[in-house]
């Protein structure tokens, strides 16, 4: 929240909030009149997925957009206008009065920018007055010592501030912002006490004593720096018996192997941090990546706590995103003939797979390209080509004006499942599908050339070579 500009308006953009049964955000947002404005939470803060939980609109009239909030307990919202977003706490039974200023310095690109708010009327009490002031106070304090950070005398002004802090918050009853704050200066503890006997006292004062706060987003960023260590830093008898565990692609031996770790005891903290770990596994184990995937599922399915089924779930969805080695997502197409296409169809052949759209000039001049590898390569290549236009009419007139592209080029329009099922952000984009509908290139390079890469069609040939070397054969071999 740091990155958050405060200020405290007396007037309000509405009336009373507190004579509203309506609890909704009013935010002001004249740099985005006309702009769809998407609310989202976060599902957990291991994978940090996102769920929408609210939407609304920039009204040209005003340039007010409002969104309904019906969460029963404080949640870490997040903003989104137009690839723009800011974070804000929500409490429940409580409206909220905001200016949506524009991002400044950043330049454009597939991530959103960050942006800061502005607090209409906010109530003191209210959970981000009290963490704006936190941690003005802590940036003073670490301002104020910044010399002794890295020091041993750092340590002594550290636990001087707990004190001060647990003193002034004695009377405090939020149990959010008590958690947010605990596990704030945790952090601090924990960057200076990281190893040994330090790194024990750590998981006494911060973890042992208290409940799993896994909807605080604080803590959870405690906690996931606090056990960011992988299976391979295990001493030799435990990480026999976790790998072990992997190769039997089950889960109930993995928790057994780390229930002898003495900071993982607690078994929802364990069943949390063993999901956590299997998505980190995933890249740095590859040889165990199928058993992983097995363990995921299952846990998503048969987990002891709620959430980290949800976290299971997520780590699998995040770690399967479109890589090499495993299958390409379900596609299910209607062709021009009234035929059904899946990847069965083009099973015993690669598959060119690509999406585009006819205002795009490189995508067009690149279709003609591709239409000249497929008389090439056809033996071996199909070729899939999916159009995202929002009109049909102009992909109608593309087909129309293109006769001889004749292989399976299908009109899907905004098919938003299809796009984020291939992590499609722009086009043109594509992706080389093996004979058995395996991902082969997630992306694929371009028909052309595109500077320093090279075109497709080099893959190509390796692929005719190795399919049919008795074509390519040297002058003298037998």
């Amino acid at each position: 929240m740091r990155n958050i500009l405060f200020i405290i308006l007396t007037v309000s953009l509405s009336c009373n909030l507190a004579a509203q049964e309506k609890y909704e955000i009013v935010g002001y947002a004249p740099r985005f009149v006309g702009q769809a404005v998407t609310l989202y939470t976060y599902l957990d803060y291991v994978t940090m997925t996102k769920i929408k939980i609210g939407e609304g609109m920039v009204s040209p009239k005003d340039s007010l957009f409002h969104i309904d909030l019906k969460n029963k307990k404080t949640i870490k919202g997040i903003i989104e206008i137009d690839k723009t977003e800011s974070e804000i706490y929500l409490a429940p039974n409580t409206s909220y009065d905001i200016y949506f200023l524009k991002a400044v310095g950043q330049p454009d690109g597939f991530q959103n920018k960050k942006t800061e708010i502005v607090y209409f009327g906010l109530d003191s009490n209210d959970i981000n007055f009290k963490i704006i002031q936190y941690h003005t106070w802590f940036d003073t304090f670490v301002s104020l010592h910044h010399a002794a950070i890295g020091s041993s005398n750092f340590h002594m002004y550290l636990d001087t501030f707990k004190v001060d802090v647990q003193n002034y918050y004695k009377e405090e009853n939020d149990e959010y912002f008590l958690t947010y704050v605990r596990y704030n200066i945790a952090e601090m503890d924990q960057a200076f006490n990281s190893t040994g006997q330090t790194r024990l006292n750590i998981f006494l004062t911060y973890i042992d004593p208290f409940p799993v706060y896994y909807e605080n987003d604080q803590y959870m960023r405690f906690l996931n720096r606090f056990y960011s260590d992988e299976f391979g830093d295990y001493i030799p008898e435990i990480e026999s018996s976790v790998f072990n565990a992997l190769a039997n692609s089950s889960p109930e031996q993995l928790m057994a192997a780390l229930k002898k770790d003495l900071f993982l005891v607690n078994p929802e903290i364990r069943e949390i941090i063993m999901v956590a770990k299997l998505g980190r596994a995933y890249y740095n184990e590859p040889l165990f990546r199928r058993n992983i995937l097995t363990i995921l599922d299952s846990v998503s399915n048969f987990a002891k706590f709620e959430h980290s089924s949800v976290i299971a779930q997520n780590v699998k969805k995040y770690v399967t995103s479109i890589e090499y080695g495993f299958p390409a997502p379900h596609i299910l197409l209607h062709g021009t003939k009234g035929d059904t296409i899946t990847w069965d169809k083009y099973k015993g052949k690669f598959v060119y797979f690509n999406f585009f759209e006819t205002w795009n000039e490189a995508a067009i001049t690149e279709m003609r390209i591709i239409g000249e590898l497929r008389l090439k390569y056809d033996e071996d290549i199909a070729f899939l080509s999916v159009c995202t236009d929002k009109d049909s009419a102009k992909f109608n007139a593309f087909k129309r004006d293109n006769p001889t592209l004749d292989w399976d080029i299908i009109y899907v329009g905004r098919n938003e499942e299809l796009m984020n099922a291939f992590e499609v952000v722009t086009v043109p984009s594509y992706f080389l599908i093996d004979q058995d509908g395996f991902i082969i290139l997630a992306p694929a390079p371009r028909p052309s050339p595109d500077g320093e890469y090279e075109s497709i069609d080099k893959t190509f040939f390796i692929i005719h070579k190795a399919l049919h070397p008795e074509l390519h054969k040297k002058i003298g071999e037998p």
